[in-house]
């Protein structure tokens, strides 16, 4: 899968270094925007952040120390790597520089080899960082989502433990009515105890929470049609 190139920004006072850095990295693939002061960086980057900052340090006006520090203390431009291109080669302009939040440190005057490797280093390194970042965005929304699928879960099985007790419970209460229960073969009278009879109806009522709709079947319909028929002629 190819990659596409970066955008950077590069911010320098001095024309012909601005056209040559802007030449070497138009030159490898590199998108190139220029800027001749801080502030005109400042506003370059609000209205689109590039993907990474070369920034002259000695500016006249605002120098790259002050740019470095608004960039960093802002939250929507605060990820942008920032390598600083300066002619001083003291220690403590290098200690300042990454004080401010720089991640790299390019001499003047500068190997063209170099410098591209450092440019390609920390672009490839903020794209990795974009990255993870996303990742962890997805598997963050994935643990929501998978906590809320598990609390419905967990609802839905302690309804339905509701439900298996209630069912326990309703078997419980018919128990009476398993195994052989005497019934006579004429008038369906069952044999509770000693001399009891008691109507079917009577007894499962008794013994469980069976409610009765009084219907007539077709077989009794027809011995009431017949006995009614018989009782007129006679």
């Amino acid at each position: 899968m190819m990659t596409e190139p970066g955008t950077i920004l590069v911010v320098d006072d001095t024309p012909d270094a601005l056209k040559l850095l802007t030449e070497i990295l138009t030159e490898r693939g590199y998108r190139v925007r220029p800027a001749n002061s801080g502030e005109l960086a400042l506003a370059s980057i609000a209205r689109n952040p590039p993907e990474l900052i070369l920034l002259d340090i000695c500016m006249p006006g605002m120098d790259g120390f002050e740019v470095c520090r608004q960039l960093k203390s802002s939250e929507n431009t605060s990820e942008i790597p920032v390598i600083f291109i300066s002619a001083l080669s003291d220690l403590d302009d290098r200690v300042e520089g990454f004080r401010h939040g720089a991640v790299d440190f390019v001499t003047k005057p500068f190997q063209r080899e170099e410098l591209l490797a450092r440019v390609k280093a920390h672009l490839d390194l903020r794209r990795l960082n974009n990255r993870l970042r996303q990742k962890s965005e997805e598997l963050r929304d994935f643990n929501e989502r998978l906590r809320a699928e598990i609390s419905v879960r967990k609802r839905v099985e302690s309804e339905l433990a509701i439900k298996v007790a209630e069912l326990e419970e309703s078997l419980a209460r018919i128990k009476h009515l398993e195994g052989i229960i005497p019934i006579c073969m004429f008038c369906k009278k069952i044999h509770q105890d000693k001399d009891t009879w008691t109507q079917v109806e009577i007894y499962i009522t008794k013994h469980s929470d069976a409610l009765f709709s009084h219907v007539v079947c077709p077989d009794c319909r027809e011995k009431c049609k017949n006995d009614f028929g018989n009782s007129v002629k006679r």
